[in-house]
């Protein structure tokens, strides 16, 4: 029996052991093909411009002749945009660029006489500047200036009255700290009553450069607009401690100056002129002076939560 009992068990085995892979589970599988990562982009427009080569570059936005102190000049309408890829938002910056000052070339030859051949004959519309000096050989333009311009950086007669000067104020980038830039965020006028204008910031051009001034956050495909605006700053002669002749006032106690502008007076036309010529004399050394910046807008991704 014991034989027997052995026998059936090792033929139990045996029997396992072959029918053992029939046991096993039935299985599919199926392939994701084709899975890929893919970076998203920014894409900053400046009213629908890019730059060169990837556009065709974004056009001068600020191109001022004849500018005269305190008068605003504005707006000037900047629409920015990211037609990008990413649908996050982003941070849009301001960054002024390269600022550089210099004299306006003059127009004409200052030898009335044709006394070079480098310019054509006309009339002068520039003086000899002292610091450079103009011998016979070819004159840069930059070494002639207006007279009045002359007259305040080195001093001379100013409507009778007799000025010191302030030094040769125009040639060491003063447009960058009498040029104002303004941002403002509707296209009213800054200095004009308005609830609904916001001054996003004010400063002097040269205080802005190589610095990221920071706009707005951006929202994709989500235009927002700008304006800026410009002024140049008066230089009044009390700023320069030269207060020849003071405000006028109207009042019935004569000064010492003679300087009552009485509506009656016969002679108040003549005063007010005689003032404002001479009033704010030391601006004159800003006479064809001119500044060239560059402005660049950037766009950041924001950073974007797990």
């Amino acid at each position: 029996m014991k034989s027997i009992f052995l026998s059936i068990i090792v033929i139990s085995a045996l029997v396992i052991a072959a029918l053992g892979g029939t046991f096993a589970t039935w299985s599919d599988s199926e392939t994701s093909a084709g899975n890929y990562i893919e970076t998203g982009s920014l894409d900053l427009k400046v009213n629908g411009a890019d730059d060169a080569p990837w556009g065709e570059g974004v056009p001068i936005k600020v191109g001022v002749t004849c500018v005269v102190p305190d008068v605003v000049y504005g707006p000037y309408e900047v629409e920015l945009w990211n037609a990008g890829q990413c649908t996050y938002d982003s941070q849009a910056f301001l960054h002024v660029k390269r600022v550089q000052c210099y004299n306006v070339e003059p127009k004409v030859n200052p030898y009335p006489d044709g006394g070079s051949a480098y310019w054509p004959a006309g009339e002068s519309t520039g003086y000899e500047d002292p610091d450079t000096g103009i011998g016979d050989y070819v004159p840069a333009p930059s070494l002639l200036k207006p007279e009045p311009e002359l007259v305040a950086e080195y001093g001379g007669k100013v409507d009778c009255t007799t000025v010191v000067g302030i030094g040769p104020e125009g040639d060491d980038c003063s447009m960058g700290s009498h040029t104002v830039m303004i941002i403002t965020d509707t296209d009213t006028d800054p200095y004009t009553a308005d609830p609904d204008r916001t001054i996003m910031i004010s400063d002097e051009l040269g205080k802005w450069l190589c610095k990221e001034i920071y706009l707005f956050d951006l929202a994709p495909c989500q235009p927002e607009t700008i304006y800026i605006w410009f002024y140049v700053k008066q230089d009044r002669e009390e700023d320069w401690a030269r207060d020849y002749i003071p405000d006028p006032y109207f009042d019935t106690v004569p000064d010492l100056a003679g300087n009552n502008f009485l509506a009656n007076d016969p002679d108040y036309a003549a005063k007010l002129l005689h003032w404002e010529k001479f009033n704010d004399w030391p601006s004159n050394a800003l006479m064809k002076d001119k500044v060239e910046f560059d402005v660049e807008f950037d766009l950041v991704l924001l950073e974007v939560d797990d």
